[in-house]
């Protein structure tokens, strides 16, 4: 585990560094699951952080938001070691070692140690890799040529390092509206899903109660086999509108960002 102070002053804990630098840069700088027109939220907003990793999003959030209460869930042990460490001081964050989905049960998780971002229930290391390296390629496409030759012919050995290890890791699996009931949440101001193929499973274990009290929502989709649709057909039957984003570094991939919104809001 490494330690490192970040360029606002922050300092957290993390898998390694390069990922953390990262996780910064989208989270607190490009802002990614931040909606278009704000989070317009009301006084002590309940934020649900769903593959919370080391809990970036976590830490924005309370900065940005002092009075919310933030639950993050992250089912890989040695990452939710991390969250936990950096969640440690901030009294409105609680963490919760484990995953969210559509059935409680006990799954087998794919974990890269080296890359802990992109580990996932159906993760698949050759296809990760291709994922990653679309991502360099499109991030080399802004550059110089020097600078851009030189990352793509850094950016196989970077790649094949990321990936060669790879860890079969058993984790907790529970329906995101039983553990809201758990904890006597019954309104969800901002729900963030970041979970490497499983966020339509995550959808479904949200229940038609606990449905009508979400206001706002960002989700990573991954639209291998056609999960886009099927994500923006569920906050359409629960009627939220929504928003289709996809970040210039992943063009041409499967991966989008989907920001949805309840138009008259949640009852108090």
């Amino acid at each position: 585990m490494t330690q490192q102070e970040l360029p606002n002053g922050m300092t957290v804990h993390g898998l390694n560094r390069n990922e953390t630098e990262y996780l910064y840069k989208e989270i607190f700088e490009d802002e990614v699951y931040t909606p278009g027109d704000g989070f317009g939220f009301p006084e002590r907003p309940v934020v649900f952080d769903v593959g919370a990793n080391i809990g970036m999003f976590a830490l924005f959030m309370a900065a940005k938001f002092p009075e919310a209460r933030i639950f993050s869930f992250e089912p890989v042990p040695r990452t939710f070691d991390a969250l936990q460490k950096n969640a440690a001081g901030v009294p409105n964050v609680s963490v919760f070692n484990m995953a969210l989905g559509d059935a409680a049960q006990t799954r087998e998780l794919t974990f890269y140690p080296q890359y802990s971002m992109m580990s996932g229930f159906d993760a698949d290391p050759e296809v990760d890799r291709a994922l990653v390296k679309s991502y360099i390629g499109n991030i080399a496409e802004t550059l110089d040529e020097d600078r851009r030759d030189l990352l793509l012919e850094e950016a196989d050995e970077l790649i094949g390092e990321r990936f060669d290890t790879v860890e079969r890791v058993p984790v907790r699996i529970d329906r995101l509206e039983t553990v809201a009931a758990d904890l006597g949440i019954d309104r969800i101001d901002f729900l963030k899903i970041d979970v490497e193929g499983f966020e339509v499973k995550v959808l479904e274990g949200i229940g038609d109660a606990l449905w009508a009290r979400i206001g706002r929502a960002a989700v990573e989709v991954e639209d291998d086999n056609g999960e886009l649709a099927v994500v923006t057909k569920l906050f359409a039957e629960h009627g939220m509108e929504t928003v289709v984003e996809q970040p210039a570094e992943y063009r041409g991939t499967s991966v989008h960002t989907v920001f949805a919104v309840r138009p008259a809001g949640v009852a108090p």
